[in-house]
């Protein structure tokens, strides 16, 4: 219908592969269309489609590796690329681009930008002070048909929304390759989808801003700053000294520090806790025995507890991550009696009354119980 509206042209031909989201027989019906498949497990014979799939893949890949954009995001870089093809000449069609040939007329590439780079979009006049921000710091990531703005993504408020006054550094890129993908995917499936898909955003004011439970997109993930005036780690073990290594401390304390006034006893006591580091994620806990271990046993004991039942995941909907929680627990003179690795899942997704309908109430652990009871028991045996 759209081809018949805005070209005059009736498509008389489709050629696909076997899916079943090819198969509208009662459609192709209806409009008289001639609908041709290719065997199974024979791709040559649609090959322009095939090929034209890799070229894309290709182009796709080389594009979010140079934006340093996680997977989520290949929906606009696809939608970017396809647009590039549609503006560039090809041999094939007589060294004419697609759009020339639909349109009859040359394409206007003056607003053309590399996909993913840094840019600086103007905030709204409206209700904008005289110390607030003229800009806030984006990434391009393609643009809205229909629309004559750019759809960028805000680092700081994570949003993702339209806008025409943005100033571009075409050389210079924001690495947020280490994002939580899923949560991405899951908080701004709307706008994609209306992206994707051409359907007109509810705001169509210059910035088009989805709901707000869409905002918190990413989740900056480093050493707290305050921590770097401190000594907290003195003591290396193999495993210490490798994650220390691997996070780059630039002036590490230990280098300037002396302990050589205490006494061994006294030395070996006050630094007993600090001679292991716990893992911060599972990439650092797999390079050492004994936390392969703990997580076994951990595996171990959910199965035989039937925590889990292995179910299809229902239509629309996406799975709650999980993560890994390590902690060293020790004995009273600080030596460790046990590497602890605890799977959980990430609830803080969840939403009351659609992923679950009850509440419990906080774990209390046996030991604090104890410390509550023995406390006011010798006060009161001090007073009598």
């Amino acid at each position: 219908m759209y081809v018949r509206n805005q070209f005059n042209k009736c498509i008389k031909v489709i050629r696909t592969g076997n899916g079943k989201e090819f198969c509208w027989k009662d459609f192709y019906d209806l409009n008289g269309i001639l609908h041709q498949t290719s065997c199974n497990e024979t791709p040559q014979q649609n090959s322009i489609v095939e090929r034209k799939h890799q070229h894309i893949l290709n182009i796709t890949r080389c594009l979010m590796f140079q934006s340093n954009l996680p997977e989520v995001f290949w929906s606009y870089v696809v939608l970017h690329f396809v647009h590039l093809i549609n503006c560039l000449p090809s041999p094939i069609i007589r060294n004419k681009c697609p759009y020339e040939l639909i349109y009859e007329c040359m394409p206007d590439i003056s607003d053309m930008r590399i996909f993913g780079c840094l840019c600086f979009a103007s905030t709204l006049e409206q209700n904008r002070h005289k110390l607030d921000p003229r800009a806030r710091k984006c990434i391009f990531l393609g643009f809205k048909q229909g629309t004559k703005g750019y759809v960028v993504l805000d680092v700081n408020s994570r949003e993702i929304f339209v806008s025409r006054n943005i100033v571009f550094y075409e050389t210079f890129f924001y690495n947020i390759s280490d994002r939580d993908e899923q949560e991405i995917v899951q908080e701004n499936s709307d706008f994609t989808r209306q992206i994707c898909n051409d359907l007109p955003v509810q705001n169509e004011a210059e910035t088009c801003t989805p709901h707000e439970e869409l905002r918190r997109l990413i989740k900056i993930r480093k050493t707290p700053a305050f921590l770097e005036d401190y000594h907290h780690q003195i003591m290396m073990s193999p495993c210490s000294k490798k994650l220390e290594k691997n996070r780059k401390v630039r002036y590490p304390l230990s280098s300037i520090l002396s302990y050589k006034n205490l006494s061994e006893k006294q030395l070996n006591y006050s630094l007993s806790i600090s001679s292991q580091t716990e893992p911060q994620s599972y990439e650092e806990a797999k390079q050492f025995p004994e936390w392969i271990e703990a997580m076994n046993v951990e595996i171990e004991a959910l199965q035989a507890n039937k925590t889990w039942e292995i179910m299809d995941l229902p239509s629309n909907k996406v799975p709650i991550g999980y993560k890994w929680v390590y902690k060293i627990k020790r004995r009273a003179d600080g030596e460790i009696e046990r590497y602890n690795a605890r799977l959980v899942a990430k609830g803080y997704t969840q939403r009351e009354g659609i992923y679950y309908m009850e509440t419990y109430s906080h774990v209390v652990r046996l030991t604090t119980v104890r410390t509550i009871i023995v406390v006011p028991a010798g006060i009161l045996n001090n007073w009598m």
